[in-house]
């Protein structure tokens, strides 16, 4: 797999482009931090994502064991996140969910497609993909 990487935070998060997926794909070690690291590694990626003109985002939480801390979470559920990402030409998300022996508790993994859409409306499309290869058929397939 040919890529590159975009942003790097130790511990916290690798951003790299895929070709293959045509996607930003940000595989979290831990979403918890108690400083700016999510948002600043968040914004790096978006920054990215708008210079390059990329459509797909995949948040690999596949290992991640902690959640994001509440201040990154009101962070990620407010205006600016939303005009943030709106102001992007994304259209696709995938959400690759925490394993079972991650230690994460993931119920909110069954309301995060719906609100996903429900935050961005009909611009974008999302999905929780268990594997890469659902990841890839989502990402590759032609809008409905």
């Amino acid at each position: 797999m040919a890529e590159f990487v975009v942003h790097h935070a130790e511990g916290l998060v690798r951003v790299t482009w895929h070709p293959e997926l045509q996607a930003v794909y940000l595989k979290w070690y831990s979403e918890y931090d108690e400083g700016t690291r999510v948002r600043d590694a968040v914004l790096a990626a978006l920054a990215w994502v708008r210079t390059n003109k990329v459509e797909h985002w995949v948040a690999d939480v596949s290992t991640s064991p902690h959640a994001l801390s509440e201040r990154d979470y009101e962070w990620v559920s407010s205006d600016a996140f939303r005009v943030a990402i709106l102001d992007s030409p994304l259209r696709k998300f995938v959400l690759i969910p925490p394993l079972p022996d991650s230690g994460q508790n993931d119920a909110w993994v069954a309301d995060w497609e719906a609100n996903t859409l429900s935050r961005f409306g009909d611009r974008v499309s999302a999905r929780v993909c268990i594997t890469l290869d659902e990841a890839r058929h989502f990402l590759t397939m032609s809008p409905a």
